[in-house]
């Protein structure tokens, strides 16, 4: 509980710190090892996890992760913490933005603990302004044993801080190219707007 409420302040404090905001993420998913022989030794497992996006811009962030591979050999789990760069399209005018990641990080539960790589892509759908749907699949290579493994995850991001109002613009560009259609086809003309002279007003 502690534990939780530590978090929840950490990130609204951070929030303030970060003029494009910070996202907070909670997934659930599997892990998928390879077929080679050596990782026959591990079960496809059960995976929860969250994610700290610290946006440096609009549409650039840096992601903290951490992730429990359940149950993934012995009844033991997995650990997972990464650091990540994220883009993600936030200003592309819909409610749907795709992104890429990359980054490394750290294993530990299983045997020694080992680095690995990871290389991911994913959708994120705005329910609101600041929540989202988020779906992604990742790639991890790890340093010691090679072990290639898939790991997807489908969960929630809540945002803290600014967030394109994609609807907002997406109408605004909607109404701008109708009416240049139908000015420039002469459905309807274009409105004089008189000039008046200020040196005139002026005197008055």
């Amino acid at each position: 509980m502690k534990k939780g409420l530590l978090v929840a302040l950490s990130t609204i404090l951070a929030s303030s710190l970060f003029a494009n905001g910070v996202e907070l993420q909670v997934v659930k998913g599997r892990n998928f090892p390879d077929s080679s022989k050596l990782a026959q030794q591990y079960e496809i497992s059960n995976t929860i996890g969250v994610r700290t996006n610290f946006f440096l811009s609009t549409n650039n962030a840096l992601q903290l992760a951490y992730d429990k591979i359940e149950d993934i050999k012995d009844n033991k789990d997995a650990h997972r913490y990464s650091v990540n760069y994220l883009h993600i399209e936030r200003d592309n005018g819909t409610l749907t933005h795709p992104f890429i990641l990359f980054g490394g990080g750290y294993e530990d539960g299983i045997k020694e603990g080992q680095g690995f790589i990871n290389l991911g892509a994913g959708m994120a759908v705005n329910i609101t302004n600041n929540i989202s749907i988020v779906g992604e699949i990742k790639a991890l290579r790890k340093n010691v044993n090679k072990d290639m493994e898939v790991n997807t995850n489908l969960g929630i991001g809540i945002m803290f801080g600014d967030e394109p109002h994609n609807v907002i613009i997406k109408k605004d560009c909607l109404s701008d190219k109708v009416a240049t259609k139908l000015i420039r086809e002469k459905i309807v003309k274009p409105i004089a707007i008189p000039v008046t002279d200020d040196k005139e007003n002026c005197v008055r």
